[in-house]
């Protein structure tokens, strides 16, 4: 990039306009893309929903052949996936304020405040992973075995 030299930055319209970046676009474009996983803010040391090196090999394996089978969808294929037992969708958005008091405490204690929801995808009738939707990327959290209980993240309403 041609620098100008009196002032030492870049000349604005230095790039062929091909390459320069481009500001708004469409929000609703994240959900055209292909999720994409990340594993460094998993929670293991959270004592009810633990997801980390001490995961039983069991669990990690169901774990990851859900996370595979996922790979290639676009955030809106997933987020439109029905079914269960009110045939609501199976992966969707939860305000932070939705989950029970010790999923909240938990979020403060990892210094996410600075998000509002979490997301949640279904990998059976009981059990879900969470995570904080960062773009594209699912930032991994805690895998709870007990959907729908009171030890659940978030309890369902009946």
């Amino acid at each position: 990039m041609p620098i100008d030299r009196q002032h030492r930055h870049p000349r604005l319209g230095a790039l062929p306009e091909e390459k320069q970046i481009k500001l708004g676009g469409d929000p609703e474009s994240l959900d055209k893309q292909t999720i994409g996983w990340q594993f460094h803010r998993m929670d293991s040391n959270c004592e009810r929903w633990p997801l980390g090196l001490a995961t039983p090999a069991p669990i990690w394996r169901s774990v990851l052949l859900k996370l595979i089978s996922f790979e290639g969808l676009t955030w809106a294929s997933i987020k439109e996936a029905s079914g269960g037992r009110t045939h609501g969708t199976n992966h969707h958005s939860l305000k932070i304020s939705e989950l029970n008091i010790a999923a909240r405490r938990r979020i403060g204690e990892l210094h996410l405040e600075q998000y509002d929801k979490v997301f949640s995808l279904r990998l059976t009738n009981t059990v879900r992973l969470y995570g904080i939707r960062d773009g594209r990327i699912m930032r991994l959290l805690w895998y709870d075995p007990h959907h729908g209980t009171y030890n659940g993240v978030c309890p369902t309403r009946d």
